[in-house]
């Protein structure tokens, strides 16, 4: 029988990059949901109460597990006793909810966004915003035109560590998750990933309140979220090699590459793939198909790794 677990931030369960050496916070079995809390990806602990306030950061960290640069606040890592190497694992977004604040912002760094955009020298836009979960709405607090926005939550970071020792950024995507920034991850929603380390070592983090396709500026409105429900199980029967995803509308596959267009053909690669098995088809004829049905859309340009997701909506072919 399944059980539930809970994982909340603290010294234990925070870290700020991926490794297949963490200690990790939890061990579960397959099949096993995880109720996850989080902080907001940079480590905030309370919303500001004034412009131009600096935000307080969370303190209960453990000094081995937090980066020296900047690093994703994740929760995990989660042992999956049953994970071996080369198996898939699959993610059940089942509830996504946000905290009561978040934030964005825009310009003011070097970055090469900022660059192609003539935003470095700009002064930062810093927007604060207040959100309602009930309504599913967040309303800016310090802008000079206090705008609101629907909330579609999901969490930008799902993912586990590469095979190769040492001590991995977040920032990027890559073929075992992390840093996916793929607004179609909300709940209801399962996600597929390969495991690359036995025990899978699962973390997740970078809450959106809600985000464009592409990520532009840099963040999303980002988050602390209450409540992410997960449920974790490990699948022998669905070998993969990038990230795939069922959503409430269709499935996805996923390409990752400094090269934004790159990226995009490793995804459309990895949806004739998908087509070709899913129709039992040849893969020339699955591009014939996809041509017609499958969408290529930008997930994200602002994370060193560039990602693109190809879409596949439910009954496109009948």
């Amino acid at each position: 029988m399944s059980e539930l677990h809970y994982l909340k931030p603290d010294a234990n369960a925070l870290h700020g990059f991926f490794s297949n050496e963490l200690e990790p916070a939890l061990e579960i079995n397959t099949g096993d949901t995880v109720i996850f809390r989080t902080l907001d990806a940079a480590w905030g602990a309370e919303r500001r109460s004034a412009m131009g306030e600096a935000r307080r950061k969370f303190t209960e960290i453990n000094p081995s597990r937090y980066p020296d640069g900047f690093g994703h606040a994740l929760i995990g890592p989660v042992f999956i006793k049953q994970a071996k190497a080369g198996q898939t694992l699959e993610i059940k977004i089942n509830e996504v909810i946000p905290g009561t604040w978040g934030w964005t912002s825009a310009g003011g760094f070097p970055s090469y966004w900022n660059e192609k955009m003539g935003m470095v020298r700009k002064k930062e836009v810093l927007l604060d915003f207040e959100l309602d979960t009930e309504k599913m709405v967040g309303k800016s607090q310090f802008g000079n035109f206090n705008y609101s926005v629907g909330l579609k939550p999901f969490m930008g970071i799902m993912g586990m560590p590469p095979s190769e020792i040492g001590n991995h950024s977040t920032l990027p995507p890559r073929p075992s998750g992390g840093n996916l920034d793929c607004k179609e991850l909300q709940a209801g929603s399962t996600l597929f990933l390969p495991i690359p380390v036995d025990g899978a070592l699962f973390s997740t983090g970078d809450g959106h309140a809600v985000q464009g396709d592409g990520e532009v500026s840099g963040p999303a409105l980002e988050c602390p979220m209450e409540k992410v429900s997960l449920t974790l199980s490990v699948r022998e029967d669905m070998p993969i090699k990038m990230p795939r995803a069922k959503t409430s509308t269709g499935w996805l596959t996923m390409g990752f590459h400094e090269n934004l267009e790159e990226a995009m053909w490793i995804a459309l690669s990895e949806m004739l793939d998908f087509m070709s098995s899913l129709y039992k088809i040849s893969r020339t004829e699955a591009y014939a198909y996809a041509t017609m049905v499958v969408d290529l859309r930008i997930t994200q340009v602002v994370n060193l790794i560039k990602g693109v997701h190809a879409f596949l909506p439910f009954h496109a072919l009948r």
